[in-house]
Formats: structure tokens, C-alpha cells, sequence
């Protein structure tokens, strides 16, 4: 059903990729909100602080997604010929997108970076 219609086979990948990036960007919440030096102790407080930048890198990695995913000069279908394998491949790029384009960035110049977490000022860290 899904090789047969475009548009499902199509949401149903760019699930897949969003799958993928969430889970990238929750790894990266729980490391900082198991940090010792961060006052930021909870998801909701991780998210509350974080989200106009994530909603950013999100979307330029949608776009990096969908410029390279339809490119047919790249022609990736012979590369994943089930779609078991597009399904990974999708799920693949959504976490590596977030860390790929951070290193892009970097290497021509453009650092991004997300607002400072305030630094836990308690003595006993709780």
C-alpha cells in the first residue's frame, strides 16, 4: 500500500526521520539534564528553555532532509530497494542530521550555538 501511493510512502518516511531526530534530541536533553554543573534538572525545564532554537535546528534539518532525499542526481533508490530500508535510512538521518549539520556549520565558519544553561549555584547540587 505504501509503494503504491506516493504521499503515504512519503509521510510515513518523514515520520520515520522525525522519529530519529526526536530521539537525538531527547539524548541530548537527558545528558544535560544529568549534568552536574546544570541547574536545568527536568525534561519540561530542559524544554521550556530550549525550545525556539530545537524549533530551528528542526526545521533546517527538514529542509537538509528533503533537498537530499529528492535529489535525483543522488539517486538513493538503488541504495535502499525495500522500504525496510528507507524506513532505517529515514530513521538513520533524522539523528545524524542534527549532529551532521552542526559540523557543517562549523567547518565553513558559521557556529551555532544555543543559549547557555544557567549553572546550578547550589552548594549541595539538588
Amino acid at each position: 500500500m505504501l509503494e503504491t501511493h506516493p504521499i503515504w510512502h512519503y509521510i510515513f518516511i518523514l515520520f520515520f526521520y522525525y522519529v530519529g531526530l526526536l530521539m537525538n534530541i531527547l539524548s541530548a536533553a537527558h545528558l544535560s539534564i544529568n549534568a552536574k554543573n546544570n541547574a536545568v534538572s527536568t525534561l519540561k525545564g530542559y524544554f521550556s528553555l530550549r525550545w525556539p532554537p530545537l524549533v530551528v535546528r528542526v526545521t533546517v534539518c527538514t529542509f537538509i532532509f528533503l533537498i537530499g532525499w529528492e535529489n535525483p542526481s543522488l539517486n538513493l533508490e538503488r541504495f535502499m530497494p525495500t522500504i525496510a530500508i528507507h524506513m532505517g535510512v529515514a530513521g538513520f538521518l533524522g539523528f545524524a542530521s542534527d549532529e551532521f549539520t552542526s559540523k557543517v556549520l562549523a567547518v565553513i565558519g558559521v557556529q551555532k550555538e544555543l543559549p547557555a544553561v544557567p549553572v546550578d549555584t547550589k552548594p549541595d547540587g539538588n
